[in-house]
Formats: structure tokens, C-alpha cells, sequence
């Protein structure tokens, strides 16, 4: 077997020491910067036992979720991203690596023509929303709907088409499904596979259908429906989505990448790179690994290794069979303000094949930033699909599908020529990944084989499962390989998409020493700016977003008060618990709380979990004052059934103390991880279902003075071992 005959620099590939592990990354975008910042915060690289490189081909780290700006000031990405997520991990990532958003609505169509030759907006998803169709086309997706409803399938589809058939009905597949999705993946559904659709598309609810057709018929405006998991979404405030990355690549050691230095041969059997670097004159050397973590294009990555495996033939012809879209990004920078048809709008699907694009994002919409000057200029990104292999490369070029695009802006009435002052345009040679036919089965013969070698191949290219390749599936795929790799942790998101998609995944956080845990609805929080990088808020309001940004911010139903919150937190995190958690509502220490709250870090090391103001030994219902009911206009106190001894018994199997307990009021506490693990996981969540009802409820009283006595007395080192075999 001949190798590429290559030097070795000085420096470059230092002999690693005994007991070092060498982990190598190609590519620096999503996937391969989650595996590198799981690594740092695993300690790993720290210390010199594990060398890490990430080679990246460009000169700054994001792949295609990188940012530029134009030389007329307009900010465009890559490729169109927004940033919402299944992933706790993920989401304080990115809390801690970008300072501020902005919060967004989503608000989603399709721009189609009907039957009667009229272009409309139909509301996303459209299946949803057909009450908003000409008559025609209402009745024939109506009628499809009825039939699979009257005789619903229960075969295994054998290819997307049929999927979309036994779903949405012959009607609604002709009027809107074929002629999308030929759009967007270049290939006819009958060559697609359905095991990828998941939570992707929605299945609609037919006696809902027609309710809003009806409402529709009489006169009546009907509620558009929404669904999806990116309902509301976030965009960064500045450097578009490209700056998410360069801020978490600067949250990692800069040694660690090599910007500029291009993969060009693989010896998987002794486990060498050969990487060309620089810009101008290029040098080639050798870099050994022991771990390979591979986000380039499997089917590019497999064509680059060198082995005298006999398989590695067959591996590499049948990455070759994958199928994959080019994508053409068409940026128009325009003068003015956004016309009113568009300006409430996010994105736009096109359906139709008079326009090449399948989606026009409203990019001024979600940053100042990507304008020159707001209100004054506005933005749109052309997003558009060429087969892998097409036969007329004139229609392809640059020129033409700048052109092109222009020219169906202007036929829809969105722009008029002259609004035009700027014209970006970037091609992706791997576009989409195709869920093909036949590549589950490819996937499931290249990937064991790779692992095989030390080798993981993950992210939209890596790993080519479009139904995880998004931004966080992406991030975490590299998190979760980590994981693998050096712990054994199962991989969630790649081997079972669908599991990972239907649910908030908190497996994972960053370690931290303290935790500041807030139940938050509508009060002012600069208080807390301080504390931001350790604060989680619980929010039970109506806010789109935080006014700055914290370590954690999650939606709460509002049940409960404050005690749900803390209950819901300490359930959820149960065995990844901060070393101390402080618990405290949004008001700013109001009532008898250390009005410094890290005062709560120290008390709670000496057993003393809030400022103690009585001994309780009456058990029965609670005594409120009028005064104090009156203060709850929008959410009346809601009785308990039973007493608060009642409760004690219910969590304790005991009578409460006839001695009495210690208690404090106003929701303020701290208690460290293994005063919270004295009670097994089962004892907070009784005691969560007791107040998972309305918003206002008297258990929620009986919680505030049952707090001290969970998490008083400090722990002796037994205690606190055997607390941490509980979990």
C-alpha cells in the first residue's frame, strides 16, 4: 500500500508521553466544538494526559454555521440557522458563550398558488391550516383526510411517498407534500425513506380541520394552528449565527486549533494524518491519534483513508452511494423597510416551480446587526437546491440564480427591482443529507466499521441523519461521543433520533460548585446580574426571553408558587445537583432572607439552610389573614384537601414531631448536594404532585415551612457517601 510522502515539522507532532491519549477533531463547526467543549469540561487537556487538536480546513471555526458580512455592511450566514433546542447541555453552552439575544415568535408559511391560480400565505404547517385554501383545494385535502381517517393503514410504508399518503391523503399529498418535497430534496419522495420524519412533520387533527373550515364558511376567523418544536426560537443580537461559534471556540484553550491545515490522507492502520497548512505556500506533516472524531462529509472522510483492510473498499464505495443535495445561498440586501406583507413574517416556504427557491428567510427580522442600518435597510436569504448530479450548469451559475431569484421576488410583489443595493452569494457543495432508501442500511455497515478503528464520524455530514442536524442535535452528537468514548455513556441522539427529539434532555450540565435556582414571573432581576453565570430562572410568566442573559432560563406552567420550581428543579437535576444550591423567588430578597443571597452558600455548609423564625407545632390548615388573600387578585389561594400534618405523613410514613420543626418563611434557602440526597428521589416528587395543580395553592404554604426541616444538620462523611450511592 503507498502512503503520500509527506515531512514531519518541527514541533508539530511532539512523541507523546506515557499514558497520553491523543484526540484528534476535523472540522471545527457545531459537532466538533461540542466534543471539544466536553472534553475541557471534563478536565481533559488540562493536564497533559490528552492532547487535543482540531484541524479546520478555513481560517475561523463555525463550518456551515458560520457568519460573514459583505462590504456593504449586510451580515449574512452560511446557511440559514435559528437556535432553539432539545438540550440542556446545549442551551447553557450557549448561555455562557453569547452574552444577548434576541427572542422570537416564529411565524412560518407556505406561499403557493391554489387551484383558482392565486398566490396565498398558508400558515406552517399547511396540513394544519387548509381551511385558509381556495375551496378546491380545501375539499380535495379534506376528502383525502376523511378516507385515511375512515381507513387508516397500518403497513409499514416503504418509502416517504407512501408515509405521506397514509398520513395526509392523496389530496393534500398532490396539492402541497409531492411538490415540496421534490423542491427541497431534488429527488421524488418514493426514493426517500420515512424512518427519518419523527417529530419533523405534523400529522393533523381532522375534527379540527374542519371545525376552522366551518368558522371559515360562516365568517368567522379562524385560529391559525402552530406546532413544531421551534415555536419560539433564538438568534444572537450580534455576528449572526457564525458569532455563537467563535464564542465558544474562544471559551477553549486556542492551542488546541490549527485554522488553515486541510486533511488530505488517513492511515487508519497506523493511525496517522497527513494535513496540508497554510495559505499561500503549502507544507504537509503527519499527525498521529488514538481517537479520531470526524465531522467532514462521510463520504469525502471515507475517501481519504488508507488501509491494507481489505473492507475498506467496500466501505468507501458504499459511502459513495450516499445521496446529498447541493445548496445555493442567495442574499439580497435591500434599501427600506420591509413591505407589510413580510415584516410579520419569519420564514417563507415556496412550493411552486416558478421561483427557484424553496425558502426565503426575513433575515433582517431577527438582528439589527445584519442590516447596515436598521430601518433603513432590510434583508432576505434565497435558499436553494440543485441535485447531486444536474445537467445544466448554465441555470446553476452564480449569475443566473442571482438573477432568478430576483426576478420571482419582483413577480410576488415582496421587492422591486430598484430596492436592490447588495448581492451575496455562497454555494454548499453538501447541501442537505438525503434520507435515501438505502441509507440506514449504509450507515448501519460504516459506522460500527469506523468505531472499529477509534473513529467516530458525527454531524449533519458525519453522522447523515438529517433528522438530527440541527444545531443542537449537531453540538450534542460531539458531546455525546465524548462521553462514549471515555465513559461508555450511551450515544442518545444518533442511534435513536426519535427518542431524542421527543422529549428536553437533561442528562447533561456543566458542573458547577454553587447554583442559584429563582422562581421568577414578572419581577425586575438585575439584582441578580451579578450572579448571572450560576443563576437558573424558573420562568412561570409571560416573557419571551430573559433581560439578560443567565446560565439557565427555563418555562415553567405557572402551578404551584415558588415551591413547584424548586420541586420540578430538584426532581429533574436530582443526581447532577450543583454543589450547593440556593433557592429563592424573583423579588429580590424581599421578607426574612439573607439579603445578600450567597449568604445562603456558606449557611447551608453548616446545616443552616435560611434565617430560622419560628418553631412550628400546630399541623392542621394554615391561618391567612384577609390582608393577605386580598393581595392575590389574578390567582385566589386554592384550600388544601388535607392538613399540613397530613402531608408530613403522606412524605415522612411518621407523624410530624410533637417537639415541632424549625421553619423559615418567604421561599429562601440553600442546601448542599447531599442534604438534598438525604430523601430519595421519590419523596420530592409526592411531594411535586402535590402542588402540580393550579397556580396558587395552600400546599405550596406547607412546603415553605417543611424547608428547613428537609435540609437541616450538616451532613458527617458517612452520611454524605451514602447519600451518593442513593443516586
Amino acid at each position: 500500500m503507498h502512503f503520500l510522502s509527506t515531512r514531519v515539522e518541527r514541533g508539530r507532532n511532539k512523541t507523546p508521553q506515557p499514558g497520553q491519549h491523543r484526540v484528534v477533531i476535523i472540522g471545527s463547526g457545531p459537532t466538533a466544538l461540542g466534543a471539544a467543549k466536553r472534553l475541557y469540561d471534563l478536565g481533559k487537556g488540562k493536564n497533559n494526559s490528552v492532547i487535543i487538536t482540531i484541524l479546520e480546513e478555513l481560517g475561523k471555526p463555525g463550518g456551515l454555521a458560520s457568519s460573514v458580512r459583505d462590504d456593504k455592511g449586510f451580515l449574512w450566514d452560511v446557511r440559514v440557522h435559528v437556535v432553539f433546542s432539545h438540550y440542556t447541555y446545549f442551551d447553557r453552552v450557549l448561555n455562557m458563550a453569547v452574552p444577548e439575544w434576541n427572542y422570537r415568535r416564529r411565524a412560518s408559511f407556505a406561499f403557493m398558488k391554489g387551484s383558482d391560480d392565486t398566490r396565498k400565505f398558508i400558515p406552517y404547517p399547511v396540513q394544519n391550516n387548509i381551511h385558509v385554501m381556495d375551496k378546491v383545494d380545501q375539499q380535495k385535502s379534506l376528502k383525502g383526510l376523511e378516507e385515511i381517517t375512515k381507513n387508516p393503514s397500518t403497513r409499514k410504508p416503504n418509502n416517504f411517498d407512501e408515509w405521506l399518503l397514509q398520513k395526509f391523503g392523496e389530496g393534500l399529498t398532490d396539492v402541497f407534500m409531492r411538490k415540496y418535497n421534490r423542491k427541497i430534496w431534488t429527488v421524488d419522495t418514493k426514493e426517500m425513506n420515512s424512518a427519518w420524519v419523527g417529530e419533523r412533520v405534523a400529522v393533523p387533527d381532522i375534527e379540527e380541520i374542519k371545525t376552522k373550515i366551518t368558522e371559515v364558511d360562516n365568517g368567522t376567523d379562524a385560529k391559525d394552528s402552530e406546532w413544531g418544536p421551534n415555536r419560539f426560537f433564538r438568534f444572537p443580537k450580534y455576528n449572526g449565527t457564525g458569532g455563537i461559534w467563535e464564542s465558544v471556540a474562544r471559551m477553549l484553550p486556542s492551542h488546541w486549533f490549527r485554522f488553515h491545515e486541510k486533511v488530505t490522507a488517513i492511515d487508519i492502520d497506523r493511525k496517522i494524518i497527513t494535513v496540508e497548512a497554510g495559505t499561500g505556500v503549502k507544507t504537509h506533516y503527519s499527525l498521529a491519534y488514538d481517537t479520531l472524531i470526524s465531522t467532514a462529509p462521510l463520504d469525502v472522510f471515507t475517501s481519504l483513508m488508507q488501509s491494507d483492510d481489505v473492507s475498506l473498499g467496500q466501505i468507501q464505495e458504499l459511502a459513495s452511494q450516499l445521496v446529498y443535495t447541493h445548496t445555493h445561498i442567495v442574499g439580497i440586501g435591500l434599501t427600506g423597510q420591509l413591505p407589510r406583507i413580510l415584516a410579520d413574517k419569519s420564514w417563507v416556504y415556496f412550493p411552486d416551480s416558478d421561483s427557484p427557491f424553496y425558502r426565503v428567510t426575513m433575515f433582517s427580522n431577527y438582528s439589527d446587526d445584519n442590516v447596515p442600518k436598521h430601518g433603513e435597510y432590510w434583508s432576505l436569504m434565497c435558499e436553494i437546491a440543485e441535485p447531486q448530479k444536474s445537467s445544466d450548469p448554465a441555470y446553476w451559475s452564480k449569475e443566473n440564480l442571482i438573477k432568478e431569484s430576483i426576478q420571482a421576488l419582483v413577480l410576488y410583489g415582496f421587492i422591486t427591482a430598484d430596492m436592490v443595493v447588495s448581492k451575496h452569494y455562497h454555494r454548499l457543495d453538501h447541501g442537505y443529507p438525503v434520507p435515501s432508501l438505502k441509507r440506514d442500511m449504509i450507515l448501519d455497515t460504516i459506522q460500527p466499521w469506523l468505531k472499529i478503528k477509534d473513529i467516530y464520524s458525527r454531524g449533519r455530514f458525519g453522522g447523515w441523519k438529517y433528522e438530527v442536524a440541527n444545531q443542537d442535535h449537531s453540538f450534542m452528537q460531539g458531546v455525546e461521543v465524548v462521553d462514549k468514548y471515555l465513559s461508555n455513556v450511551p450515544e442518545l441522539t444518533y442511534p435513536d433520533p426519535n427518542l431524542a427529539n421527543s422529549k428536553k434532555n437533561t442528562d447533561r450540565t456543566i458542573p458547577l460548585d454553587h447554583e442559584f435556582v429563582i422562581a421568577h414571573y414578572n419581577e425586575n432581576l438585575d439584582w441578580m446580574k451579578p450572579y448571572a453565570d450560576h443563576t437558573l430562572i424558573y420562568h412561570q410568566g409571560n416573557d419571551p426571553g430573559p433581560p439578560f442573559q443567565f446560565y439557565g432560563w427555563e418555562r415553567l406552567e405557572n402551578l404551584g408558587r415558588e415551591a413547584h420550581a424548586y420541586l420540578v428543579h430538584i426532581t429533574t437535576y436530582y443526581d447532577r445537583l450543583a454543589d450547593v444550591t440556593v433557592f429563592a423567588q424573583g423579588d429580590n430578597m424581599q421578607g426574612r432572607c439573607y439579603k445578600n443571597i450567597t449568604q445562603f452558600i456558606d449557611s447551608a455548609k453548616k446545616g443552616v439552610p435560611c434565617r430560622r423564625a419560628k418553631i412550628l407545632k400546630s399541623w392542621g390548615h394554615l391561618y391567612f389573614p384577609a390582608e393577605y388573600l386580598a393581595r392575590f387578585k389574578t390567582y385566589k389561594l386554592t384550600m388544601a384537601n388535607g392538613t399540613l400534618g397530613e402531608m408530613y405523613q403522606d412524605l415522612y410514613g411518621q407523624p410530624p414531631p410533637a417537639k415541632g420543626i424549625w421553619v423559615c418563611f418567604n421561599g429562601c434557602f440553600g442546601a448542599t448536594k447531599q442534604q438534598i440526597l438525604r430523601h430519595p428521589l421519590a419523596f420530592y416528587q409526592k411531594a411535586l404532585a402535590y402542588i402540580s395543580k393550579t397556580p396558587n395553592q395552600e400546599e405550596g404554604n406547607y412546603l415553605e415551612r417543611l424547608w428547613y426541616h428537609f435540609f437541616e444538620g450538616v451532613d458527617t462523611p458517612s452520611d454524605a457517601q451514602a447519600a451518593t450511592k442513593k443516586v
